[in-house]
């Protein structure tokens, strides 16, 4: 089998089709306890039962028939990800990222009535602050428990012990869609760009528990990339290099690891081979069907250009990078100049570097300081806010109100991870800032 056309088919033909201008957007959020302890299933339960009553049905059910996807007439789809510590609010796509972000609020105010009216809440963070005593409680969808079985064989060494670290991790997804002429370019950029992100976005505190990397502003990285799907090939962490024809992305794809296969409605867990060499030798079709990519940017089989990477941010800024990432999406030549020029203040080993993008997101995440003078670091933020925000002027639809945070965090180098570390710091209680954090008006 020709494992370069079965990509192609899968993974690009949708970037040819007509009518590309939508954007979709994925939330994750904690659920929490407000006592600090495990969320309660009673409250789990009577959540769905809410829903249903105020429109929405199943849309999805795990392997007992309990319903876990719940969807309404506009096509927003509720569910627990993974396990029941984490809620996501899959929006559907629009042409306008204002509208969904109206639509996102008022289902977050739904669902968090329901909540704090029971000491329950859904809170703005990246990582979840009472892992280290509560219960997992995972949803046992048919992928999750395949997942789950995986993911249990790695743990030492290399490896960090969180095998279950899904379930406690919560961050935003955007869906761009681009076209097949322009997406090497974006894929290009928006990996180069990946440590831009962590500097605005970074919202993701070790556990409390952890061994290592205590000043981590983005601990989710290393959970991902030190656990048993950082053992694949190139199936997680920044993606590096320069992407010039959809070729360039073909090849990307096929040196991935194949560890799931998808037969007969099942998913099967296999020794993990390069794409391209699975389908040569033992791989059927449906098979492509177990592939899964945990990039921080992603092709998917939707026709989008995933970015992956951005933690969930505190609530009144959830938006924040889905807008961020739009706006740049239409200044995508004024963003390659402005970050070509940021690197070529960069030292040249590292310039030049073909983990470049690597180097440079890992030397934020880890809370370490750029190899440039602190003000052309801001520089470069300032000016790609003030273009995100450019471009969604020009399209006239109120979505660059939703990139008002990022002003004053690129003016001050700041995150919502910096931001929390310094109240906690300072003596307030980590209740407080979770309250904050879940307050659709607080915006920082």
């Amino acid at each position: 089998m020709n494992a370069r056309e079965l990509v192609e088919k899968e993974f690009l033909s949708r970037f040819f089709q007509e009518d590309r201008k939508y954007t979709g957007v994925e939330l994750e959020f904690p659920l929490l306890s407000l006592d600090g302890g495990s969320v309660s299933e009673e409250v789990i339960r009577g959540l769905i039962g809410y829903l249903f009553e105020n429109g929405f049905k199943t849309d999805g059910t795990d392997i007992h028939g309990n319903s876990v996807f719940l969807i309404n007439e506009d096509g927003d789809s509720l569910s627990f990800d993974n396990s029941y510590n984490n809620f996501e609010f899959a929006m559907a796509k629009d042409e306008n990222l204002f509208s969904v972000a109206i639509r996102f609020y008022k289902l977050y105010q739904l669902v968090q009535n329901f909540l704090t009216e029971r000491g329950h809440t859904l809170c703005g963070l990246g990582t979840n602050p009472h892992h280290h005593k509560a219960e997992t409680y995972p949803v046992d969808y048919p992928i999750y428990c395949t997942l789950r079985e995986y993911l249990s064989e790695f743990s030492g060494g290399y490896f960090h012990r969180y095998t279950d670290f899904p379930a406690w991790l919560s961050s935003v997804q955007t869906h761009l869609d681009v076209d097949a002429a322009t997406l090497p370019r974006a894929l290009t950029l928006f990996a180069a760009m990946d440590f831009v992100r962590g500097l605005l976005f970074s919202n993701s505190l070790p556990f409390k528990d952890s061994p290592t990397h205590e000043d981590a502003l983005c601990y989710r990285d290393y959970l991902w990339e030190h656990s048993g799907f950082g053992y694949l090939a190139d199936n997680t962490g920044p993606v590096c290099g320069q992407f010039n024809s959809l070729d360039d992305i073909i090849d990307m794809i096929c040196k991935k690891s194949m560890f799931l296969s998808y037969r007969n409605d099942q998913y099967k867990i296999i020794t993990p081979t390069r794409l391209d060499t699975y389908f040569e030798v033992e791989g059927v079709p449906s098979d492509i069907g177990g592939y899964l990519s945990f990039k921080n940017v992603e092709i998917t089989r939707r026709g989008t250009l995933e970015i992956r990477s951005d933690c969930a941010q505190p609530v009144g800024a959830a938006f924040a990078p889905p807008a961020f990432n739009l706006g740049i999406f239409h200044g995508l030549s004024e963003a390659e100049a402005l970050m070509q020029d940021f690197f070529s203040h960069l030292p040249a080993e590292i310039a030049d570097s073909p983990s470049r993008n690597k180097i440079l997101r890992r030397m934020v995440i880890n809370g370490e300081p750029l190899p440039v003078r602190e003000e052309t670091v801001k520089a470069l933020l300032m000016k790609l806010v003030t273009l995100a925000t450019h471009k969604l002027e020009e399209r006239g639809l109120g979505e660059e109100r939703l990139l008002a945070p990022l002003f004053d965090r690129a003016q001050h180098l700041s995150c919502p991870a910096k931001f929390m570390k310094e109240r906690l710091a300072k003596g307030e209680s980590l209740k407080q800032v979770m309250a904050d954090f879940a307050n659709p008006e607080y915006v920082i």
